[in-house]
């Protein structure tokens, strides 16, 4: 067995030993100071060479995609326009494209606005 007088003053021997090798200055890598390699684009840019999508053609979630969505998260904005969608026909005659227009007031030009009632010392009571 060891003594307990070896253990302490080897841990102290190698707890000098590291502190004298390991750098007081270290600090973190010098990344100003890289050199600089252009990375390679291997797939080129593809531009606007690609099709309209489904969503974009026809403001609407594919059929399919709208209700997996609605079963896996019935809120979502996904889920909410193909419900709509669904109710209003679209996939059944397949609608052209469909943009929802409000012909309401604002909520900002309806609602009196102003700044808050003056509220005396009196009447907090």
């Amino acid at each position: 067995m060891l003594d307990r007088d070896f253990v302490r003053r080897l841990t102290t021997i190698l707890f000098l030993a590291l502190a004298s090798v390991t750098s007081v200055d270290a600090h973190h890598p010098d990344r100003e100071n890289q050199p600089v390699r252009p990375r390679i684009d291997v797939i080129g840019p593809i531009g606007n060479r690609l099709p309209i999508s489904y969503r974009r053609r026809y403001n609407r979630p594919t059929n399919i995609g709208g209700k997996i969505a609605y079963k896996i998260a019935p809120t979502s904005q996904e889920a909410m326009a193909w419900h709509a969608a669904t109710h209003r026909g679209d996939y059944k005659r397949k609608a052209g494209r469909v943009v929802e227009t409000y012909y309401y007031a604002k909520p900002y030009d309806v609602l009196p606005m102003g700044t808050r009632k003056k509220i005396s010392a009196a009447t907090v009571d």
